[in-house]
Order: C-alpha cells, then sequence, then structure tokens
C-alpha cells in the first residue's frame, strides 16, 4: 500500500496541511503517516541547558503528533493514519521518512509573514526533495465586504 507522509508542527499550515493529506490518502487508498520532528531549542543555542517543558520537549511532540492522528482520524475514519515522534531537525526527519512515500505534504504559512517567503524546512524539503512534495497553504480569513445596508467610513470625522 503507498503512503502519504505528512508533516506536522500543531500551527495552521500544519492543520492545513493535515486535512488535505488525509483527503487525498482517501482518495488514492494510500496510507497516512502523520510525522512531528522536534528538537530542543535550548540544546541548539545552549547544549548544557534543560528543556523545562513547553516547546522542545517530547511531551509536547506527543501532544501534537496525538491531536493531527485524532483529527485525521476524525474526519476520515476509512483512511489508516500512523503517528511517528521523531526527535531531530524537521528537514532532516521529513526528508527521511518520506523516501519511500509516495507523496510529501507540508503546509506554508508564509502569507502569515507578509513578504511570502517560504521557511527553512519548506525550502530544503524542495531543494531535495525525497519524493513528490505537495505545498499546502492556509487559508486566508476573509474580510467581510460591505454591503448596501452597511455604512462605511474612512478618514477622520469632521464636526457638523
Amino acid at each position: 500500500m503507498e503512503q502519504i507522509v505528512v508533516g506536522v508542527d500543531g500551527r495552521g499550515g500544519g492543520d492545513a496541511a493535515l486535512m488535505w493529506a488525509a483527503g487525498e490518502a482517501r482518495r488514492a487508498g494510500a496510507r497516512l503517516v502523520v510525522v512531528h520532528a522536534w528538537e530542543s531549542r535550548a540544546r541548539a543555542f545552549a547544549p548544557y541547558a534543560r528543556p523545562t517543558g513547553g516547546h522542545g520537549t517530547g511531551e509536547h511532540a506527543e501532544a501534537v503528533l496525538e491531536r493531527a492522528v485524532l483529527r485525521a482520524r476524525a474526519a476520515y475514519p476509512d483512511v489508516a493514519v500512523t503517528g511517528r515522534t521523531i526527535r531531530g531537525r524537521p528537514e532532516v526527519v521529513l526528508r527521511h521518512e518520506a523516501r519511500a512515500a509516495a507523496l510529501l505534504v507540508l503546509g506554508s504559512a508564509a502569507h502569515h509573514a507578509g513578504d511570502g517567503r517560504l521557511g527553512a524546512v519548506l525550502l530544503a524539503c524542495l531543494r531535495w526533495p525525497p519524493c513528490p512534495v505537495a505545498v499546502i497553504g492556509t487559508p486566508q480569513p476573509t474580510t467581510p465586504q460591505p454591503t448596501a445596508r452597511q455604512p462605511v467610513a474612512a478618514g477622520a470625522a469632521a464636526p457638523c
């Protein structure tokens, strides 16, 4: 059975990628492998430091993965979903896990940064792809459009 690998990080881009990958797995009759890679941020800057909880810990990584797997299973109960939490640099872990995959799915929140630049993990996976890569953007919030019944004002109010 083919497998589709999706990277999740607990943020909007990863959630959008997760749901898209689960739908694609259903369409293709593939197994979905949800991967959350993590490394201690403290270790990168201060190798002697010990993480004290929250981001950068195994407990946080397991919680992120568990939420993602449960969400995919709830939305697509007919898709075989497995999860893997792996300690290591995300760009290295994801490329390694997707070596034999039919597709690697990653989220992008480039529009949130305001400049459209892609993140380091996404760029590394696109530069050295282990298999075909799909990049899923997060849906941008829609701004309600004024209707004929809604007054719209711009600028400073002038005294009457």
